[in-house]
């Protein structure tokens, strides 16, 4: 059986990332073996944000906080040498602002594809299970996946794990018994809309946008804009869209510096200080999007149009689908007054939640440690800790802004930052498995998966 160093669950710009980290040292030590390493990612490329890439859409980070740059400024896997081979760098340079989501979408799929380990496609990580020696210390992991498109079972085998699989799609409660074809998460937008019915003839398609945050916006402007005939209902349960926190100061929590100030603080001023944070990345939107929104309303005002309605202060209490489309019962969040719309489709913009413990690593429950609160004690370096009936190393990559504060799971800022820290740990990882494997002899085979 092929033991890996290196199992990676996801390859999105987490897994990417890592993936630049481990073969650009690669390259720097030719003398050493290189590293084996096997990347699993369930869906068919890694596309970032497939769905949600909409006309005149952009990053809300600078170009140069990459996969690699920040790690290495020489790095093949960067943003520069992506515009170089593009033949696009000097008409990129001519651009000025935010890089487009649909280059960035691109800029993610090339550097995917300048790993030479190659990852597998079409492999949904479904548990990570301990594997023991012959003296029942687990010194590898079996990585177990699925095809999703015909249910073929598959494993993989490592010493170290990595979860690199994102945070899941936040679907409040009130929404859940009408997931479907006409009521939808964000992040399945533009697959779902194409998949829509024409509504009857004569009758503009209606649609609902449910939430206040950045792809909130977007979305809102993309349907009143594509469509003029569509009408468009915003919901936000307070005044309205607001603005990023967009003060320098205040945006230093995306520098590497903080993620050391808020990791060596304690849980309850690690939660006060990410809520601090919180305006700066989540429920808000960019100048440009308030900016296109409020003339967009103006506009709609203006002619009468009665396109687009800004439904503040209003929640859903209750959802609805039936022949005619889907009802959603609403309150005023003050006052408490009632009120229904019917619309044909539900677009939830409710962002992301983050997994304490990835359900994956379920199996591993009993071999990882625990703090006080009953979390997961993670190093600085992303590993989660182990009893010492375990030498695996298993790494939680882009799943702990609880602990290592904002800059730490979705944004890119500190995207190749993190991967850099997981990379070091992982190679002196390594080097204990590495030592323990010369010295325990007998012990280096690989057995049956432990009962836990």
């Amino acid at each position: 059986m092929h033991v890996n160093d290196l199992v990676v669950a996801g390859f999105g710009p987490s897994g990417i990332s890592l993936a630049a980290a481990v073969e650009d040292h690669d390259d720097d030590h030719p003398q050493d073996p290189p590293l084996t390493a096997a990347y699993l990612e369930q869906a068919a490329d890694s596309a970032w944000q497939p769905y949600q890439v909409l006309p005149g859409t952009d990053i809300q980070h600078h170009f140069l906080r990459d996969l690699a740059t920040p790690r290495d400024a020489a790095s093949r896997f960067g943003f520069v040498p992506f515009l170089q081979q593009s033949g696009r760098f000097y008409e990129f340079t001519l651009l000025g602002g935010y890089v487009s989501r649909l280059e960035w979408s691109s800029y993610v799929q090339w550097a995917a594809a300048q790993v030479r380990q190659r990852p597998t496609y079409h492999r949904e990580v479904v548990s990570v299970e301990p594997v023991a020696d012959a003296d029942g210390v687990v010194r590898a992991a079996r990585v177990l996946s699925r095809d999703p498109r015909d249910g073929a079972r598959h494993e993989d085998v490592g010493r170290n794990v990595v979860i690199a699989t994102g945070h899941r799609p936040h679907i409040p409660e009130v929404f859940r018994e009408a997931i479907g074809e006409q009521v939808f998460h964000a992040h399945e937008f533009l697959l779902r809309a194409a998949a829509l019915p024409e509504p009857p003839e004569g009758r503009p398609r209606r649609w609902a946008v449910i939430g206040a945050g950045q792809t909130a916006g977007e979305i809102v402007l993309y349907l009143h804009g594509s469509d003029p005939r569509a009408e468009v209902h915003s919901l936000v349960r307070h005044a309205g869209f607001r603005m990023y926190e967009l003060g320098h100061f205040s945006n230093e929590v995306y520098f590497p510096g903080e993620t050391d100030y808020v990791y060596g603080l304690e849980r309850q001023a690690r939660d006060r200080v990410m809520e601090q944070a919180r305006a700066t990345n989540y429920s808000a939107v960019d100048p440009d999007v308030s900016t296109a929104l409020y003339a967009a309303s103006y506009q709609d005002k203006l002619t009468g149009s009665h396109r687009l309605s800004m439904h503040r202060r209003t929640e859903v209490t209750g959802v609805r689908v039936r022949g005619d489309g889907v009802v959603l019962d609403t309150a005023e969040v003050f006052t408490g007054e009632r009120g229904s719309l019917v619309v044909d489709a539900v677009v939830l913009c409710t962002g992301y939640t983050e997994p304490v413990v990835p359900h994956q690593l379920a199996p591993f429950a009993s071999l990882l440690s625990y703090e006080d609160d009953g979390l997961p004690v993670v190093t600085r370096g992303h590993r989660a800790l182990t009893t010492g009936a375990c030498e695996v190393g298993i790494y939680l990559d882009g799943v702990t802004e609880w602990r290592h504060g904002i800059a730490s799971a979705t944004s890119f800022s500190q995207m190749a930052v993190k991967a850099d820290a997981v990379h070091h740990d992982l190679r002196e990882q390594l080097a204990r498995q590495r030592a323990a494997a010369a010295g325990a002899g007998a012990h280096t085979a690989v057995h049956e998966p432990v009962g836990l």
